[in-house]
């Protein structure tokens, strides 16, 4: 894989959380798959700096050249304690991922194409500052240097976000209340905390919530014995009793068993 620096990774993981709320796949292996990619990411200083380092740059904003100029440098400084085989070793890490289907489309119109030419141009100046003799591309250096240098002295309306993991969570989480709001419309204020849990859970957590609720609501429809609704009763026990977790439904079947709750007691 090519160009697959720190900055290019994290654009490709949001966007597959950000993706993943919108085609109905589950928010908790979206959630998951950041936490993963993050704790690789702490466990590598090599790339903490590189992270630190397109994040400094992709949010700074310094009208005067010199001084801005002087604050790139300083930035890629950093890595001379390094070598070029050393960052690739602990770039690989970052593969698995990615897929070379994602990478191969990272030019399609879903990525911002702006922040892929600032990334590639940081990732060049980092590579060519730890070149050496022949191995130098001085057009490179410079037609990388004046997209860094024109990024950093360009007035920004809004900064760009910061990839940490807290705020990845926070802008998908916000994502998916709006989409479960949605949906269920229809809930009361006080039930929408069980919609932030469902939001939050774990597949275990899940499961285990779905077996609660499943046994208190029969339990409680066990406890009723008013023979006027016996066979309705009796319908709801064996429909409960043949619920079964299932990925794609155990956000509904919850509900559902939420609202019969309500219903019955």
């Amino acid at each position: 894989m090519k160009n697959v620096n720190i900055g290019i990774a994290n654009l490709i993981i949001s966007n597959k959380l950000k993706e993943s709320y919108f085609n109905n796949d589950l928010i908790v292996e979206s959630n998951e798959l950041a936490k993963d990619f993050f704790d690789v990411v702490k466990k590598s200083p090599l790339l903490q700096l590189e992270f630190k380092v397109f994040n400094n740059i992709e949010n700074k904003h310094i009208e005067n050249e010199q001084a801005a100029t002087r604050y790139i440098d300083n930035n890629i400084k950093l890595f001379e304690i390094y070598t070029n085989e050393e960052i690739q070793e602990e770039r690989e890490k970052l593969y698995e991922f990615l897929t070379n289907d994602v990478i191969g489309t990272i030019n399609e119109a879903e990525y911002d194409l702006d922040r892929i030419g600032l990334y590639n141009a940081i990732e060049s100046l980092i590579r060519e500052s730890l070149s050496y003799g022949e191995d130098i591309d001085v057009d490179e250096i410079h037609e990388a240097f004046t997209v860094v240098l024109n990024h950093i002295q360009k007035p920004k309306k809004n900064l760009v976000e910061n990839l940490e993991l807290d705020e990845i969570n926070e802008d998908v989480l916000e994502i998916a209340v709006d989409k479960f709001n949605k949906k269920y419309g229809g809930l009361e204020e006080n039930d929408k905390n069980l919609v932030n849990s469902l939001i939050k859970a774990s597949t275990q957590e899940k499961q285990e919530l779905l077996e609660t609720y499943k046994s208190e609501t029969l339990e409680i429809l066990n406890e009723i014995e008013d023979d006027s609704t016996k066979e309705n009763v009796e319908k709801a026990i064996k429909k409960i009793n043949e619920m079964q977790y299932n990925k794609d439904t155990v956000d509904d079947d919850i509900i559902e068993l939420h609202e019969l709750k309500k219903e019955l007691v």
